[in-house]
């Protein structure tokens, strides 16, 4: 009797047809082809016989020889191999049904197709055949659909067990699943049977795809891989965190606990520190350790030579962090990271984040800037191409606008204010058709959301406020955010302009400061109480009608890695690609955090995470990453959406002509030198006795004086708060300024994560149990009841799931507990109070036996 066999199975070639016979024959069956380089079904009925070539005694045969049969020797004393019955039996049947099917089929394959004939009756039941049809014959179709009907037809003419499917369409089920959630794949997969794998079946595809991240692993191997055929030289870092839910979880795949706060070594977190084999101790890090309330991501930028489309941003690592590091933990890192990459020829080109504190700090000591912290950095063999920093330009603007809309800040330009009183006035009195300005968009809750920023600096803004009288300071301060998006967001920008915006915003800030800093305490007040209907009871510090020291640092920071970066392109340093400024902030971040965020499904209200869901979020973004740039390189003929304004940005990205002129230093000079002469224009209208041509009118040199003597002066210190679990930072100066208003992050999220991800783990009970005495016992008092229901917990486990296990007492008997179950007990049962006794302590993890054991 032969097998039943596909109907395709004449058409299968390498592992379809290796698949097909491990169905048929077993495991030890299939490396014999496999080994003979026997491809497909024509090719093994061709073959006389399978099993000869193990006649032969040869060392290359000795491993597939162990599962196929016995050696020995014949009454002549020479070399015999005995293929066991069973294996010889299979394959011959398998063989034989080959030859069967394809007898059978022979007459039908013989034909021309052009000579088949459909039925009348069919195409009028099916009258879609005959567009089918006609697709085929003009070739309309892509090769991923005809994969995708051709796949589904063939699987349903199967049994479920040997449904096959093409990597488009492995890719297109998965790409369905990340987007649109299990319940969507589901429904799918259900109503179109074959069409896509199973979600067993989608999970395997996923973890095979090797994509996972390990808390504080760095992923420079994959990294290079990922950028392999992109040809790229230069790369930018991108550093930030966001809140998370303080939440312990067990990874299975590091053997280790995640959610605790990882100890730093040279500023890199030491990652699978938190694994254990004792239940004691990690109950002892429940009550020692902090838990992680914030994760910190380094994401990558790899930019492109100007003909190509630099890719995605790649997450090149994430850990939980309590915020408990020093600006010193932060510069060895980048250093490290800097170094591992010159390694692979990449050269990073610099390192952004946003205004927090130490982060600042590690910015201005590594660079010197207007820091005396010795670093060693001086003695770096790449001393000059690793002081590139920049703060995130996104943020700072936003940072300005926020300072704008302080209630406990008067920003004092000359005889006029700068407030959101003007922008009020301009939505009351001017029609939106003139400046489309909405009281949402100057009154913003949200304090990191940029896009207002951009509202209120757009052209149609600034040109009506000239209709506003006294509303000088309002336009002069708005040209500083607005000469920073034009500098470090806009992409379109070319490079001089880049430089002469952004040093206009430097001058407008020096000479505003030059001011403050030549006119006494008493004048500024009774300034204020002329043009400000707000009456102060107490007078008003100088510190409270300025910027904030970060933000100060920040901007003065950005102009000169900006202006350091051209003179490198000037001195044919760097390429033209390394121009591509735009590119260079932290919102690759912000973005990976958003998108995460976005991933918790369309049924679900939760948003946030804690560090290990993030991780397993990111593993998804990453396949998904993987796939889109297989698309977009035109190795799948998948088609992703795009939504209208991405496509625009897509089209931008691309550096076609940032160079319009020949850049030299001397063309920088009068660059820097015409944007001073244009916030002298800009500040002139507000009134400023220092840039009075009828007074004593300061000079360039004392401009710059003075801000070099505020810069030296001043710190950008760490808060000696205790941390909170908050994103919120505090911005100090010298003058102990706090500034709430300044640093609120955009993730102050509270929502509370009730969403446990679990992982299936298979126990054989049958199978050989672990030994007792490889493990420290931990001894729990009775519980009520003898099975534990819905909790991991068994008499004996596989060798291979050791790691997994606790192995402990319960009932006298000897048990093993899932890790994952312990951590639940932990959470239960904390050891907050080191003075409970013991025997206090056992009966509570009783108590959360019992709890456990009712659900």
């Amino acid at each position: 009797m032969n097998f039943i066999l596909p109907l395709d199975v004449l058409s299968l070639r390498g592992d379809s047809f290796y698949d097909v016979v491990e169905e048929f024959c077993g495991k030890e069956v299939v490396e014999l082809p496999k080994f003979q380089m026997i491809n497909s079904s024509v090719d093994l009925i061709e073959v006389d016989d399978a099993f000869s070539i193990l006649q032969i005694d040869s060392h290359q045969t000795t491993s597939i020889k162990e599962f196929l049969g016995v050696t020995g020797k014949d009454n002549n004393g020479k070399y015999s191999f005995f293929v066991m019955p069973g294996i010889r039996l299979k394959l011959e049947k398998f063989t034989r049904s080959l030859r069967t099917f394809l007898s059978s089929t022979g007459s039908s394959s013989s034909l021309n197709i052009k000579s088949l004939t459909i039925s009348s009756e069919l195409l009028q039941r099916y009258p879609f055949l005959i567009d089918l049809i006609n697709c085929l014959e003009l070739q309309l179709l892509t090769d991923f659909p005809l994969d995708f009907i051709s796949n589904m037809l063939s699987n349903i003419t199967r049994s479920k067990n040997l449904y096959r499917y093409e990597q488009s369409v492995k890719d297109y089920a998965v790409s369905l699943y990340i987007l649109g959630g299990r319940n969507v794949y589901d429904f799918v997969r259900l109503n179109i049977p074959g069409l896509i794998p199973s979600l067993t079946s989608l999970r395997s595809i996923l973890t095979s795809s090797k994509k996972y991240f390990i808390e504080g692993e760095f992923q420079y191997e994959r990294f290079n891989e990922f950028i392999e055929l992109l040809d790229c030289k230069y790369a930018f870092c991108g550093e930030d965190s966001t809140s998370v839910v303080s939440k312990v979880c067990y990874d299975s795949r590091s053997n280790s606990f995640v959610g605790f706060t990882l100890p730093l070594k040279d500023g890199f977190p030491c990652s699978r520190y938190f694994s254990t084999n004792s239940f004691g101790e990690l109950e002892q890090w429940y009550e020692k350790i902090d838990k992680s309330f914030l994760i910190n991501a380094n994401v990558i930028q790899a930019v492109c030579p100007s003909n190509r489309t630099s890719p995605s941003p790649f997450l090149l690592a994430a850990y939980g962090t309590n915020s408990k590091y020093t600006a010193r933990d932060i510069l060895n890192r980048w250093s490290k990271i800097f170094d591992s990459f010159m390694t692979q020829n990449i050269r990073i080109l610099g390192f952004s984040s946003d205004c927090d504190p130490k982060q600042m700090k590690a910015m201005g000591d590594s660079m010197g800037f207007f820091s005396n912290e010795h670093t060693g950095f001086e003695y770096h063999p790449d001393h000059f191409k690793i002081s590139l920093f920049k703060a995130n330009a996104p943020h700072l603007c936003t940072k300005l606008r926020n300072r704008l809309l302080s209630s406990t800040t008067i920003l004092l330009v000359g005889d006029r204010y700068a407030g959101i009183a003007h922008l009020i006035q301009l939505i009351d009195n001017r029609s939106k058709i003139d400046h489309g300005l909405t009281l949402s968009d100057i009154c913003q809750k949200d304090k990191q959301n940029y896009s207002s920023c951009e509202k209120i600096t757009s052209d149609a803004v600034l040109s009506s406020l000239k209709t506003i009288s006294n509303s000088e300071a309002t336009q002069a301060y708005l040209q500083i955010i607005k000469c920073i998006e034009l500098t470090f967001v806009e992409k379109s920008t070319n490079v001089i302009d880049r430089v002469y915006n952004a040093w206009c915003a430097v001058f407008i800030v020096r000479i505003w400061y030059a001011w403050l800093q030549t006119t006494n305490s008493d004048e500024l007040n009774k300034k204020v109480s002329h043009s400000h209907s707000t009456v102060f009871n107490e007078p008003i510090p100088k510190r409270n009608f300025f910027i904030a020291i970060p933000t100060l640092f920040s901007l003065e920071l950005n102009a000169h890695s900006l202006t350091y970066l051209v003179i490198l392109y000037a001195e044919q340093k760097i390429t033209e690609e390394a121009l591509n400024i735009a590119l260079f902030n932290s919102q690759m971040c912000f973005r990976t955090f958003r998108v995460a965020r976005s991933m918790s499904g369309p049924f679900s209200s939760v948003v946030n995470f804690s560090v290990y869901e993030f991780l397993q979020r990111v593993e998804k973004l990453a396949v998904l990453q993987s796939i889109k740039w297989s698309s977009e390189s035109k190795e799948n003929n998948i088609i992703f959406p795009k939504h209208h304004k991405q496509s625009k940005k897509t089209s931008l990205t691309r550096l076609t002509s940032t160079i319009t002129i020949t850049v030299t230093e001397q063309a920088l000079e009068v660059t820097v030198f015409s944007a001073y002469l244009k916030a002298n224009q800009i500040l002139s209208v507000c009134g400023l006795s220092i840039l009075n041509p009828y007074d004593k009118m300061i000079s360039f040199e004392e401009v710059n004086r003075l801000a070099y003597k505020k810069l030296s002066r001043s710190k950008c210190t760490t808060s000696n708060k205790k941390h909170i679990k908050s994103n919120e930072n505090d911005d100090e100066n010298e003058d102990d300024d706090e500034d709430e208003d300044e640093d609120e992050d955009e993730d102050n999220e509270q929502h509370r994560s009730n969403r446990q991800r679990s992982e299936s783990d298979i126990v054989d009970e049958h199978d050989e149990s672990t030994s007792i005495d490889d493990f420290d016992l931990d001894i729990l008092l009775n519980v009520s009841r003898s099975t534990i229901r819905g909790m991991h917990i068994f008499d004996s486990i596989d060798n291979s799931q050791a790691d997994s296990f606790f192995p402990g007492e319960l009932n006298g008997r000897i048990k093993y507990m899932h890790k994952k179950t312990a951590k639940l007990i932990s959470v239960i049962c904390p050891i907050n109070d080191v003075k409970r006794n013991k025997s206090e302590i056992l009966s509570k993890k009783q108590n959360a036996l019992n709890h456990l054991n009712s659900f």
